[in-house]
């Protein structure tokens, strides 16, 4: 698809702030932004709507959810939330993308933490959410991270020792692998990562607490734990202005059916519940990921999978506080998290090793290294690799300083394979929005029953994949609202019926291939009619049909 930017480096909070205005000012018919909260350094995180602002409110149309860059070194996250916003203005009037703008509202916010994406991009440091000390205001004693010879890159620092850990791979001496019980010859090393020890002792060295730890997906009420026992929650649920602004966008918009959150690394959507097996989920809702991952493998070659089964590494202490499990298990809303970049799949590595890796013996990991090596080596800028160098460190004395450029490698894209993730990852969103359930009205039929009298009946039905509810968790919730429906110019004398709880979206529509067919078994209500007696002098009356979820139809009907 045609877009307006060009997508060959990664936009620091100034420059997608302009490019978001210069869209603003291009198509103001179909895009506004407003600023959410402002960031502890006085940066706006904006949030944009998107939709034909003539079809009607942005609010009254099912709306589908994307934000990126919750944690400051996911840029690529944030980049592709910036590549739908250009795609959909840009290409508004290709037929697809002109039905989409006039049907459903795009909401999406594109930098969740401007500080920190800023801090990333214009230094040599890595930090999860935000440059802001936490949990000391000082610095801690031990290894901190940094760029000791100013190649601009945070890679990693070995040093000779008799007692060292690893030695050098005879396959390929930028390899690092284990030392084995019988190793007693040689050179050995400690590895490090590259740095500036605090309160060295001359003897042995531990790496720092982090200085800036906290994590805004791990700020959200659900599942929340204290720093003792999740890393970066913060001080209470929701104590970040941005986190807090996120929670506070969502509830201030109900007409959100589906929520994507935009992240690095792993080349996989992750789905909740991401604090129990999905043995012990709605059946119903798994399903509906399920079904979803099907076109999201189409599109990207991207697996889904269960969070908590598929995609941690520990279930005993596992990460909590996301934010898509409060969407879901709050809300009621489905959600993804998207993990873009897929390195140790290019590499050759499959996804279900990448699971497992925790579990790997030193000599695969070695293997899976040296495999990342040799794919950077076909594919990547010369200086992506830095070879074992010597440096006279101020506290260690001669190290050797070298590796991979971690923060675009492992966790983003080089900058020559960033535009294709977007592409087919933000293809994918694009296309997901019209999963959500959308309402139309099928038929109107009047009756006169006498001078004045009417009866008015008026067929509506559910065009989309979900249902009106959204999920069966939002019906344990008690929080799904009904379709209902109002006449406005007449006087109402009987209501046959004028609501409905929900309508299923044809997702959710039992259809299975039988052993002699294919079948479609109706057990859920896709289409009703409600149903009036009026009395009125007009020669039209008003039918306003409203649905939270599934969007919000007026329609003028003759007598």
């Amino acid at each position: 698809m045609k877009t307006t930017f060009q997508y060959d480096s990664y936009y620091d909070w100034q420059k997608m702030t302009d490019c978001i205005k210069t869209l603003v000012k291009q198509h103001p018919e179909i895009i506004s932004m407003e600023s959410l909260v402002k960031s502890r350094e006085n940066k706006d995180v904006w949030a944009i709507t998107i939709t034909d602002f003539a079809t009607g409110k942005p609010e009254n149309k099912p709306a589908y959810y994307i934000d990126g860059n919750i944690h400051a070194g996911e840029v690529t996250g944030s980049m592709c939330a910036m590549w739908v916003i250009d795609v959909l203005c840009t290409n508004k009037d290709e037929l697809k993308i002109k039905h989409l703008l006039e049907k459903y509202t795009v909401y999406v916010i594109p930098k969740v933490t401007p500080d920190g994406s800023d801090v990333y991009l214009h230094s040599h440091e890595k930090l999860r959410s935000v440059n802001c000390a936490y949990p000391f205001e000082e610095k801690a004693d031990g290894l901190h991270p940094m760029d000791m010879d100013d190649d601009g890159v945070i890679r990693m620092m070995r040093v000779k020792s008799p007692y060292g850990s690893w030695k050098q791979s005879h396959e390929d001496k930028r390899v690092m692998v284990k030392r084995l019980p019988n190793d007693i010859v040689g050179d050995f090393y400690h590895v490090y990562p590259e740095g500036e020890i605090v309160n060295y002792d001359g003897k042995n060295v531990s790496l720092a607490k982090n200085k800036w730890g906290l994590d805004y997906n791990r700020n959200f009420p659900f599942g929340w734990f204290t720093e003792v026992r999740q890393a970066g929650a913060g001080k209470y649920p929701l104590s970040n202005p941005e986190t807090k602004a996120l929670a506070d966008f969502i509830l201030a918009h109900p007409n959100v059916g589906f929520v994507s959150a935009l992240h690095t690394t792993g080349g996989v959507f992750i789905y909740p519940p991401g604090t129990y097996s999905e043995s012990k989920a709605i059946k119903s809702d798994m399903k509906v990921f399920h079904d979803l991952g099907i076109l999201s493998k189409e599109i990207t070659g991207y697996e889904v999978k269960n969070i908590f089964d598929e995609f941690l590494t520990d279930t005993d202490n596992y990460s909590s506080g996301a934010f898509d499990d409060w969407c879901y298990e709050t809300q009621g809303i489905p959600s993804f998290t998207v993990e873009l970049w897929d390195l140790m799949m290019r590499a050759g590595v499959e996804y279900k090793d990448i699971y497992y890796s925790e579990k790997k013996d030193s000599a695969t990991r070695a293997k899976e290294y040296k495999l990342i090596l040799d794919w950077i080596d076909q594919n990547n800028p010369s200086d992506a690799f830095k070879e074992w160098t010597a440096y006279n460190h101020p506290q260690l004395g001669e190290v050797e300083i070298g590796g991979i450029n971690f923060k675009f490698n492992f966790q983003n894209p080089p900058v020559s394979f960033l535009k294709q993730e977007l592409e087919k990852v933000g293809k994918f969103l694009i296309e997901n929005v019209f999963c959500l359930p959308v309402l139309c009205i099928d038929d109107k039929v009047v009756s006169k029953i006498n001078e004045n009298i009417y009866k008015i009946v008026v067929t509506i039905s559910n065009h989309g994949y979900l249902d009106t509810n959204l999920s069966k968790k939002a019906d344990e919730l008690k929080i799904s609202k009904p379709i209902s429906a109002i006449i406005n110019g007449a006087k109402v004398i009987e209501v046959i019926s004028d609501s409905i709880d929900s309508l299923a979206g044809y997702g959710s529509v039992n259809t299975d291939y039988g052993y002699d067919a294919i079948e479609t078994r109706l057990n859920k209500q896709q289409v009703v009619s409600f149903t009036w007696i009026v009395e009125t002098n007009n020669s039209e009356v008003e039918i306003v049909i409203q649905s939270e979820k599934a969007g919000s139809l007026k329609e003028l009907i003759k007598l």
